[in-house]
């Protein structure tokens, strides 16, 4: 019976060796999973390499992304260097960018394996792994994807993305509604909403849900007692402390969930909140998803 190489072991002997991540699979397969006799085995097949970028941290990269032309797929895609000077280089954002591409052709929407996604072919007879080996060995540094979120829009919809000047920061929103309703928006005003939202989100790192809705109750409920701690804490009245701490909540809400919060731009939407935005677009629309990468975040 074979033995089951997770993504974890994979990235553990990456991070001890440096070695590419389906050179590492392949290894811990001929290891049986024995990550000490992996290395082992990479010493003897890479020689002096091993080890090498591994002790160079990629705390540096760019965010891209790839929206389909007629908007129904779509991909956001972090890949990693050691150098601000390689995160710039013209072929290093390229690659990043052929990735996202690649990615958004096919599969289910979400986030991505990268440990599977190395061994497609992004060219005949070039795997993703050979062609991040390759730009590994050009730029001399330890280049990693990192993570990507595919996007795919089932029904009506629209895609919008936000890349920062910088490139480390990017944003994707997936927006939608009832084909039906009489008030539904055309694509156009759709994919505009969309853009507002993914310039606003890029700006505000705190934002993880679209609503408190969607926030899990263990985490509301590990908050709120906190809250009510700090109250005690603070030597706030008893009869007092729950509403307190409701209020706090309320303001934690408005911090990490999007469709409360004032758009970013106030001057030019007199204010309005991302829900007034998305009611005035139509009151069907619905802000689906979104992803928010920055780089080393």
């Amino acid at each position: 019976m074979s033995t089951t190489i997770t993504a974890a072991d994979v990235k553990a002997l990456r991070q001890r060796t440096g070695a590419g991540m389906m050179d590492c699979k392949k290894t811990l397969q001929e290891a049986d999973g024995d990550i000490e006799k992996a290395v082992e085995l990479l010493r003897v097949k890479l020689g002096n390499k091993v080890g090498k970028l591994a002790d160079r941290e990629t705390t540096e990269g760019t965010v891209q992304s790839f929206i389909s032309a007629d908007g129904k797929r779509g991909v956001l895609v972090e890949v990693d260097c050691n150098t601000d000077f390689v995160a710039r280089n013209d072929d290093f954002i390229a690659f990043a960018r052929r990735i996202a591409e690649h990615v958004s052709q096919a599969g289910n929407p979400g986030p991505v394996d990268v440990a599977v996604l190395l061994d497609e072919e992004i060219a005949p007879g070039q795997t993703i792994e050979a062609a991040r080996a390759d730009l590994s060995a050009t730029t001399g540094e330890n280049v990693v994807i990192s993570r990507a979120d595919r996007f795919v829009v089932d029904g009506e919809g629209a895609l919008a993305s936000y890349i920062h000047a910088t490139g480390k920061v990017g944003v994707v929103v997936q927006v939608g509604w009832d084909a039906n309703s009489a008030t539904a928006p055309t694509a156009d005003e759709a994919t505009t909403f969309a853009k507002e939202v993914a310039l606003h989100v890029a700006a505000t790192p705190a934002t993880k849900y679209v609503s408190s809705d969607d926030v899990s109750q263990d985490e509301k409920d590990a908050e709120l007692r906190v809250y009510a701690q700090q109250a005690e804490a603070e030597g706030k009245p008893e009869q007092i402390r729950d509403k307190i701490a409701q209020g706090k909540l309320n303001k934690w809400f408005k911090e990490i969930a999007l469709l409360p919060q004032e758009h970013i731009n106030p001057d030019k939407h007199d204010g309005k909140t991302i829900d007034q935005l998305r009611k005035a677009l139509s009151d069907d629309a619905t802000v689906a998803r979104f992803a928010r990468f920055q780089v080393g975040a």
